[in-house]
């Protein structure tokens, strides 16, 4: 074949790392080429020398000033006393850097020493510790939490032992969270990770602030600002959680949780609605084994569980690798509650080093699908709505999910008889998809070291109604009579994809180890559309931002 200078120097460097798995750190390969100008061809005679097999003699630590010494030796590939491994020593630094209790360790931070007179190597490794505690008091403004307030505190390296222990009390707008949660890596000093999680949330959903901002001129034309979709949804429970490792990426683990949660309307076109959607012949859209409409909801939950993670970089923020998490969530059954679903998931991250590896290209795919079973309806709030600082960055939160025509009667007033009369209008809903797709694309360019960061971004996706049966509503028609009705969607909102494009900047908060994000984004797959209502025929028009701009704390992928 033709000679290629290039293939045969990578070809070195393979047989070097080769040799070093061995622990012939010493290896040599001299190559003597040998050109024959007359017949165009090159005699290659390659002169190897393998010197000596080493071993790891000790293994030492220095700026662990908190870390215990067998926290970051339990994370070692390499054994002192067994013989020198140039690709499990590697392997090490990459399984430290996912910990994030580190500032990035690279190879040049380890010192491997031979020893002069015996086949022996020390290997001295230097690290330099994050802070592992924050106590934050926090407030702002995010797509999730709208205006809120709060104090935590966490560290994930709980006494220098690497457990995680987080407490966070946030009160807002839209949203309220109160959890404690513990994690302890290796239980037993085993490589079996455990943990726990008690948590009591609160979410407000106003669709008339989501949909139109505050001016009731937006809305759809005979709906008043009041008759909005609006709810109310408490939770608290608890979750249990372990896993195990196998083939050095991979991961294994069960999660065990119990939610009591409370959906409650806060008007009457909210409860009309609710009541009226129905899943099955005899169910409402969030019935319970126990009956229809709001109530309570208690959910037994089994997830198991399945992780592959070989990212390189800091644990914030990978440059290269990828990583797949995969779960089955079972709610219900045999594990008793009163509500009946499953929900498989799927999140894909590949990080690829860009521009001899200044600048990153970072990947996201995530899709689920969720259903019920046994008669029973999956509860409204934990359908699929997309939107917001985690997904799709350009749309408001919870926006993007199909939309449903719906007929409603209010009683008005004949100005000819002054008696009172029932007459439809038409509205619309946000129904929630049973299955989701997202594809996020990031380009991170660091602009002074990995504190700011410009990183343009392209997301796609949407939310989408595949078992139209459990969207069927039961309605009496103008007759009085009780009829089924099937669901009805806007054109456009139960196809096709929704895409949102725009640039971030990143500032790193050394204090909770996560980016202060500033994101500008256009949308070009927005909805800007005339519709026409199905009963009266008149016309309104939903008309999604082109642009907008939201600040928020945490990476989206």
């Amino acid at each position: 074949e033709v000679f290629n200078e290039e293939r045969l120097r990578k070809s070195f460097d393979n047989l070097k790392k080769l040799y070093g798995q061995r622990g012939y750190i010493n290896f040599t390969a001299v190559p003597l080429q040998d050109f024959d100008e007359t017949k165009k061809v090159v005699n290659l005679t390659i002169n190897v020398d393998e010197d000596r097999q080493f071993y790891v003699n000790r293994i030492a630590f220095a700026g662990n000033t908190t870390t215990r010494d067998k926290v970051i030796r339990r994370e070692v590939m390499v054994e002192e006393g067994q013989v020198f491994n140039s690709a499990a020593w590697d392997m090490s630094l990459q399984r430290l850097n996912q910990l994030g209790y580190f500032d990035e360790i690279k190879p040049e931070d380890a010192e491997v020493k031979p020893s002069p007179t015996e086949p022996q190597v020390d290997i001295n490794l230097k690290v330099k510790e994050k802070g592992r505690n924050s106590i934050g008091f926090n407030g702002g403004v995010s797509g999730i939490g709208g205006s809120f307030m709060g104090l935590s505190y966490e560290t994930n390296n709980f006494l220098g032992f690497g457990e995680t222990l987080a407490v966070t009390l946030q009160g807002g707008t839209r949203q309220s969270q109160y959890q404690f949660s513990f994690t302890e890596p290796y239980l037993f000093d085993r490589s079996l990770t455990t943990g726990f999680t008690v948590f009591n949330t609160s979410f407000k959903y106003d669709q008339a602030r989501e949909l139109f901002g505050l001016d009731p001129s937006k809305l759809p034309q005979g709906l008043g600002f009041e008759n909005r979709l609006n709810f109310e949804q408490k939770g608290a429970g608890f979750n249990l959680f372990g896993s195990y490792p196998f083939k050095i990426w991979n991961r294994v683990g069960l999660n065990f949780g119990i939610n009591h949660s409370q959906t409650s309307a806060i008007n009457e076109a909210t409860q009309e609605y609710f009541g009226g959607v129905r899943t099955q012949q005899d169910q409402s859209f969030i019935s319970t084994a126990g009956g229809g409409g709001f109530s309570d909801f208690h959910a037994h939950t089994l997830i198991p569980s399945f992780s592959f993670n070989r990212t390189n970089g800091p644990a914030i923020s990978p440059t290269s690798g990828s990583s797949l998490s995969t779960t089955f969530e079972y709610t219900g059954g045999l594990l008793g509650g009163t509500v009946n679903y499953f929900r498989p998931t799927l999140d894909y991250r590949f990080f690829h080093p860009m521009n001899k590896g200044r600048n990153t290209l970072a990947v996201r795919f995530l899709s689920s699908f969720v259903s019920g079973f046994r008669n029973t309806a999956v509860p409204y709030y934990q359908r699929f709505f997309l939107g917001g600082d985690f997904d799709i960055r350009g749309f408001d939160f919870r926006q993007i999910t199909p939309i449903a025509y719906v007929v409603r009667n209010v009683n008005v007033t004949d100005p000819e008889t002054g008696n009172t009369v029932s007459r439809p209008f038409d509205d619309v809903v946000y129904v929630g998809g049973d299955t989701q797709g997202v594809l996020n694309l990031e380009y991170r360019i660091p602009i002074i070291g990995r504190v700011f960061t410009m990183a343009p971004f392209f997301d796609i996706g949407n939310s989408w109604v595949l078992k139209k049966n459990q969207l069927t509503r039961q309605v009496f028609n103008s007759e009085g009579v009780l009829t089924t009705e099937q669901v009805r969607f806007l054109p456009g909102t139960n196809s096709g994809f929704r895409s949102s494009t725009g640039i971030e900047l990143q500032v790193m908060m050394p204090v909770i180890n996560a980016p202060f994000r500033l994101i500008f984004a256009v949308n070009p797959n927005r909805i800007h559309s005339l519709f026409y209502g199905q009963a009266t025929g008149l016309p309104f028009r939903i008309e999604e931002k082109a642009h907008d701009f939201k600040f928020t704390v945490g990476r989206t992928f």
